[in-house]
């Protein structure tokens, strides 16, 4: 029986052993399975490191050149800007507009003299042509006397002859013996003489005179006195005025 309990005890002895030396291989045998995925891991974080290091290796140029590029472009910004506005100003300044094309296109066409036709001529002024008042109305009561009107100053001087007046009564009538009279105007250029109405032309002393002794013939008073008295502004044009007694 002891023998049997020390061959059982042995046996029991040696599978203790052997699952011991079976979890130490195992235990081994996953360390160096960790270590072997740690230094995977290591190889591959190194290998990533090695990428990476050298990714930033090759970057890193760029990503020093990128702010200077960027600092040159904002730089250039307002050039760029300035540029762009000078070179649409000179594109405007240099575009012509379809009007200016066609106009410098179109051929000049060969203008006619157009018939220059002749102004009026104006006619020449006349010279003034004057005349003497005093003759007018020496004309003028010869020819109204012949119409068979009495001149007021003969009459007067009648009834003086006959002491039908005294001098002083004479003196104080004479030589309108108080008639009323017309105002009768003339232009003083003869070129320019006409009558009241303005359609008849006076082309002389005679025509005047005529005009006058006829105003007389029409009227029906007898008695007749004409009297220069000066001249006068009528409208633009100077004019004699004669004064037409009668009674």
């Amino acid at each position: 029986m002891e023998k049997i309990k020390i061959v059982f005890l042995l046996s029991v002895i040696i599978l203790l052993g052997a699952g011991c030396g079976k979890k130490e291989a195992q235990v081994t045998e996953e360390q160096s399975v960790e270590t072997e995925t740690q230094e995977s891991v290591t190889d591959n974080e190194g290998n990533s490191a090695k990428s990476e290091a050298e990714e930033a290796v090759t970057e890193k140029p760029e990503q020093t050149e990128e702010p200077k590029e960027s600092a040159g472009a904002e730089d250039s910004k307002p050039e760029e800007s300035g540029s762009g506005e000078k070179t649409v100003t000179e594109s405007k300044a240099g575009q012509e507009t379809p009007q200016e094309s066609e106009k410098q296109t179109e051929t000049p066409q060969p203008q006619t003299p157009q018939p220059q036709t002749p102004e009026p001529e104006q006619p020449a002024q006349a010279e003034p042509v004057s005349y003497s008042p005093e003759r007018v109305v020496q004309l003028a009561t010869e020819k109204t006397r012949a119409y068979g009107k009495i001149y007021i100053p003969d009459d007067l001087n009648q009834m003086l002859a006959e002491g039908t007046l005294t001098q002083e009564e004479y003196n104080a009538c004479y030589p309108t013996d108080g008639a009323g009279y017309l105002e009768f105007y003339v232009v003083t250029d003869l070129n320019e003489a006409r009558d009241v109405s303005g359609t008849v032309k006076f082309n002389s002393e005679e025509d005047i005179a005529e005009n006058i002794a006829g105003m007389y013939k029409a009227l029906s008073q007898q008695y007749f006195y004409i009297e220069y008295h000066g001249t006068v502004m009528y409208g633009d044009k100077e004019c004699y005025v004669f004064y037409c007694y009668r009674a």
